[in-house]
């Protein structure tokens, strides 16, 4: 487990997760490694620990809302990479031989964990955030009369997915979306300002007022407008600063539109002319947030890559050095599994 977290550039103490002992989440208790075992429907060595001061052995598994689901880490990780690519819980049943409801379980448990994961490492370290791009998703609750849209926050240098919010299309979403980013970033020095952009909606001029009261920052709106659904004009509008503070490749917001095609590809609910429609907003929840870990911790990212270290004449030497976007964040050491999400000792809520 030690190993596992040397992964992480946040530190996460292991603790004890049994609700029946008395030292339970005590982090001034001592943890040390006691064995391990398999199971007989997964050869995956599993880790035990010794409580000190509670005196009894614990599993690995007991940092995760899995415990007693009844499966194994391998068909937990199938049914978190078939939900990735747009799969729904009943085909990833018809897959894996499941029950949906189980599916369901599954993977509910670990979006909670991939939410407390998320949360907790982003708050653990200053996130170095020196361009925000937000946007808005449509999509529909039950009928396309319901709409339902996904707000985005998206950091452009390290392709780092932010956070999200989910409700109408309104300055309450946004505020609730910028409200969460600023938990991130709130204590960063800056030696220059936040650089912003989004589309023209107000919503977010909105949010970004009455929310980054004490944050300085500047502000780009691109302005499209289209004639029977075909581009015809493209206005910059700085409702914050001025052309020189947004140098480069970054008076726009195709990165964040990019990122959205991504999330329409591997989200069901996003889909367009589909029948895996959302019926239920938590589940759309759930979703979005394995979404989040796969693409942040788990995925290399391309445009990330940097040049690899020549040692020698050998040819077969990689070329490249591949990174995720918590790589890239400085978040993380290399890429991440989803069995560590699933040991990760987080201090689960209930």
């Amino acid at each position: 487990m030690n190993s596992t977290l040397s992964q992480l550039n946040t530190p996460l103490k292991l603790f004890c997760p049994r609700h029946d002992c008395p030292y339970h989440k005590s982090l001034d208790n001592h943890i040390t490694k006691d064995g391990g075992y398999t199971t007989k429907n997964d050869g995956v060595f599993r880790q035990m620990f010794w409580c000190e001061k509670g005196k009894h052995r614990f599993s690995e598994t007991g940092y995760c809302g899995l415990l007693g689901k009844h499966g194994s880490f391998k068909e937990y990780e199938q049914a978190c990479k078939l939900s990735c690519y747009g799969l729904s819980p009943d085909a990833i049943a018809d897959v894996l031989g499941k029950d949906p409801r189980t599916i369901a379980v599954w993977l509910r448990a670990i979006s909670k964990k991939a939410n407390l994961f998320h949360d907790v490492v982003c708050l653990s370290i200053t996130l170095t955030v020196l361009f925000i791009q937000m946007d808005e998703l449509w999509s529909y609750l039950k009928n396309k009369n319901n709409q339902l849209w996904v707000f985005v926050g998206f950091e452009v240098e390290s392709r780092f997915w932010l956070n999200f919010e989910i409700g109408s299309r309104t300055t309450h979403t946004a505020t609730k979306l910028v409200k969460r980013l600023k938990q991130y970033i709130v204590n960063l020095p800056r030696s220059v300002p936040l650089k912003i952009s989004t589309d023209k909606l107000a919503a977010y001029q909105n949010a970004l007022r009455s929310v980054f009261t004490d944050i300085e920052y500047v502000y780009l709106q691109i302005v499209k407008k289209r004639i029977k659904m075909r581009l015809v004009t493209v206005k910059k509008c700085f409702v914050k600063g001025t052309a020189a503070d947004f140098k480069g490749k970054t008076q726009n917001t195709s990165y964040i539109e990019r990122f959205n095609l991504t999330l329409r590809q591997r989200v069901s609910y996003l889909q367009r002319k589909t029948l895996g429609y959302c019926k239920k907003k938590k589940n759309f929840t759930y979703l979005l947030w394995l979404n989040l870990y796969n693409y942040n911790y788990r995925c290399y990212h391309k445009s990330l890559r940097e040049p690899g270290k020549q040692l020698g004449t050998s040819k077969f030497q990689k070329k490249w050095k591949h990174r995720t976007p918590a790589m890239a964040m400085g978040l993380t050491r290399e890429a991440l599994t989803w069995k560590f999400l699933f040991v990760a000792p987080i201090q689960l809520n209930g």
